[in-house]
């Protein structure tokens, strides 16, 4: 494939994506600019437990809504240093909770899979990638079909958060905000 088809083929891939009504985002895109690489681990373990948490108020707002028990499963991109430290942290999170809910709707610990053997990883690979090309480069024609299926709670992109130590101008940022 030539660049140009490559190109078109992510964004047919991310268009799909994007109609995708039953699909909601989560992510935690951290500016690794900005913070002491000797605390790149509690800033990671940080980002998971976000996601974690941010995926179980979903379900737990989704039981409300729905008067059904709603269950989630996280499925994870195989790679066996993360898959230790997240199998464990899933674990504690599941007796303790994490510092903003407790874990309930979530079952069990991440489930690895390798990406080459499934197409919902990949995809999810692909929504990473639209946010960190415009987090990182400014490039808006994937970013603008994946961010509209962040989670989002009385019209706030709740579901993703770019996480920066300094003001930040990004239509991430300024969606995760209170509007006016």
């Amino acid at each position: 494939m030539t660049f140009d088809e490559r190109k078109t083929f992510l964004k047919d891939i991310a268009t799909s994506i994007s109609r995708w009504s039953f699909t909601r985002l989560f992510a935690e895109c951290i500016d690794k600019n900005h913070f002491d690489s000797s605390r790149e681990t509690i800033v990671e373990v940080q980002a998971f437990e976000q996601v974690v948490s941010r995926f179980e108020q979903y379900l737990e707002i989704q039981c409300k809504v729905t008067h059904n028990q709603c269950l989630g499963l996280l499925i994870h991109d195989n790679n066996e240093t993360v898959s230790k430290k997240h199998t464990l942290l899933m674990k504690e999170f599941h007796k303790v909770g994490t510092f903003w809910t407790d874990i309930t709707q979530i079952i069990e610990t991440p489930l690895f899979v390798n990406s080459e053997l499934t197409s919902m990883i990949q995809i999810a690979d692909l929504c990473s990638y639209a946010l960190r090309r415009y987090l990182e480069n400014g490039e808006e024609y994937l970013f603008e079909l994946i961010f509209q299926r962040a989670d989002r709670k009385d019209g706030i992109a709740v579901g993703v958060r770019h996480f920066t130590n300094q003001p930040c101008p990004c239509r991430i940022c300024i969606e995760h905000r209170k509007p006016q």
